[in-house]
């Protein structure tokens, strides 16, 4: 009896281990620089000091997460910032979900605000901004924030996306004005 114990430890133990391993899915974490709340209140969350999760099989399913404080109470409403070659069509497959605390939204982004020249975008491209929703923060402090969506590509980050329609760049993070 003590042997079929210390052999389902064993056989735990490496598919514990072998779980880790899965090629369909890599972690990516860009940078560790911390993210810091404008004087205006508004933060802006690239996807390149974002924690990236790649799911090469469920794309749909590709995440960021930040991690940062939030200094001060009240409403703030979300962002998305895409780049497009068509502000008419951004071409989202699916709704784009904003995890912040509690608070779960899904949304297809639309392009509400188009930004005329902003100096990050590339010449084929147009910035569009897309509002997915509000969240109250009652209590400032530590927060983690996630955006799943197929539009969350690592490989974007490095060679600007060329040839695709839009590429997502970030989550900003804006308090609403009284």
């Amino acid at each position: 009896m003590k042997e079929i114990k210390y052999i389902f430890i064993v056989i735990l133990l490496v598919g514990l281990a072998g779980c880790g391993g899965r090629n369909n899915e890599t972690g990516q974490e860009q940078s560790t620089t911390s993210i810091i709340q404008k004087e205006d209140g508004s933060i802006i969350l690239e996807l390149e000091k974002a924690f990236l999760w790649q799911d090469s099989l469920n794309p749909y399913m590709n995440t960021a997460e930040w991690s940062l404080n939030i200094t001060n109470r009240g409403r703030y409403e979300l962002w998305i910032t895409s780049f497009t070659k068509d502000t008419m069509d951004l071409k989202y497959d699916s709704p784009v979900t904003v995890t912040f605390g509690d608070k779960r939204i899904r949304k297809t982004p639309v392009g509400n605000e188009i930004v005329l020249d902003s100096p990050a975008v590339e010449s084929d491209y147009y910035r569009a901004d897309s509002k997915i929703g509000s969240v109250y923060i009652d209590r400032p402090g530590h927060y983690n924030i996630q955006v799943v969506s197929s539009k969350v590509l690592a490989s974007d980050l490095n060679v600007n996306g060329k040839g695709r329609h839009t590429l997502m760049k970030s989550l900003i993070i804006k308090p609403m004005t009284e």
